[in-house]
């Protein structure tokens, strides 16, 4: 595979917020079926790209790299295929492969709701925890870059046209801080339709009953309704926008560390 191919694998795997390790052949001894400088992509759905040798010897290799996705720890190992391949008639290499599996992570995306102040606080935490932040309102005024100088995304629309212009993937947490009930109402249908692991409402619980109720006669499952997190972040007596902010960064922080947890128990 061409290089240039083989990097585009990785960024699509980067952009659709997935994990995966990359396996360099640092260095060979004796025979051995690719040179150094092979690569290989390792996909947390087990999908590849390119490859390091086929056999055995590759499927040794997954595994290695199945366990560096979890680690998420860069890692040197040396593989014998003399060993590997002894009860393999038609293999006819009999060197060592010394392999570089470099551990690779879907960026995590916060897209965030409103572009008020408790949006502002948020915008600024999380870009501080290297989150991909996209800021939306449907006031240009409180949607534009001269505010959110460093966010990944600004932009101005009505509520129910943005999640076209959005790729949701399961790295995904969603901040719906906007001004006044319909503009939650519509991000929140939308956003349930969405894979995001991460549905938080800014609001109160009486607020939140009154919502339910609606989503609930407009046909949305019940089931749906336990994803949202309102009122949103962590209970930590936070008044002000910035403390909100803190509580709701910290929220999102502690979800998906959770998240990845329950991933990788899984496998």
């Amino acid at each position: 595979m061409q290089q240039a191919k083989f990097y585009e694998k990785v960024l699509d795997l980067i952009r659709a917020g997935k994990r995966g390790a990359v396996v360099t052949i640092i260095s060979t001894e004796g025979s051995t079926p690719r040179n150094a400088g092979a690569k290989m992509l390792v996909s947390e759905d087990l999908e590849l790209a390119g490859t390091v040798g086929g056999g055995c010897v590759e499927a040794e290799i997954i595994a290695a790299a199945r366990t560096c996705m979890k680690s998420q720890k860069l890692v040197v190992k040396e593989f014998d295929l003399t060993r590997i391949n002894q009860d393999e008639n038609d293999m006819l290499c009999g060197g060592r492969l010394r392999v570089m599996i470099e551990p690779i992570t879907g960026d995590d995306q916060l897209l965030i709701f409103g572009g008020g102040h408790v949006a502002l606080a948020l915008y600024q935490i999380c870009r501080l925890l290297d989150f991909r932040v996209t800021v939306m309102d449907d006031r240009p005024q409180f949607a534009n870059k001269k505010r959110f100088p460093e966010a990944d995304q600004v932009f101005a629309a009505p509520y129910d046209q943005q999640f076209q212009a959005l790729s949701i993937t399961p790295n995904t947490f969603i901040a719906i801080v906007t001004r006044a009930h319909a503009g939650d109402e519509i991000c929140l249908r939308h956003a349930l339709k969405s894979p995001a692991s991460y549905i938080g409402l800014l609001g109160s619980r009486s607020k939140f009953a009154q919502l339910k109720k609606r989503l609930i006669d407009a046909g949305v499952p019940r089931a749906q309704l336990k994803r949202i997190h309102c009122p949103i972040g962590l209970d930590i007596g936070a008044v002000t926008p910035e403390e909100i902010a803190v509580s709701i960064a910290a929220e999102i922080v502690q979800h998906g560390g959770a998240m990845r947890a329950s991933r990788d128990k899984k496998k």
